[in-house]
């Protein structure tokens, strides 16, 4: 569910980024499928429970805190994951939870 919650996190923060950096685009200038993928991602955000909105709020900021560097490193990072065939999304997925959920070291 930690991976799901930072993908919508890194989506949300590109879409909000690339509308600050770049001046912004009217509702109006989004494509139909621009137009689409957001009213699909704001509907998946209000139905979270307010715990975990509040959780990519608090790291919604800590994005916006990061240097515009480090910033498009992550955007870099996400376009590449979403660039993934399903099958390897769903290994990458697949090998992520299994490595966060490893014991750690003391």
């Amino acid at each position: 569910m930690r991976l799901y919650t930072a993908i919508a996190l890194v989506a949300l923060a590109t879409s909000v980024a690339r509308a600050q950096s770049w001046g912004g685009r009217p509702w109006t200038d989004l494509s139909p499928e621009e137009q689409e993928r957001a009213w699909q991602n704001y509907r998946r955000y209000r139905q979270l429970p307010q715990e975990q909105q509040k959780g990519l709020e608090r790291r919604y900021e800590r994005f916006r805190q990061m240097p515009p560097e480090e910033q498009q490193r992550l955007r870099d990072t996400y376009q590449r994951y979403r660039g993934l065939p399903r099958e390897e999304r769903r290994e990458f997925t697949e090998k992520y939870r299994r490595w966060r959920e490893r014991p750690r070291p003391n």
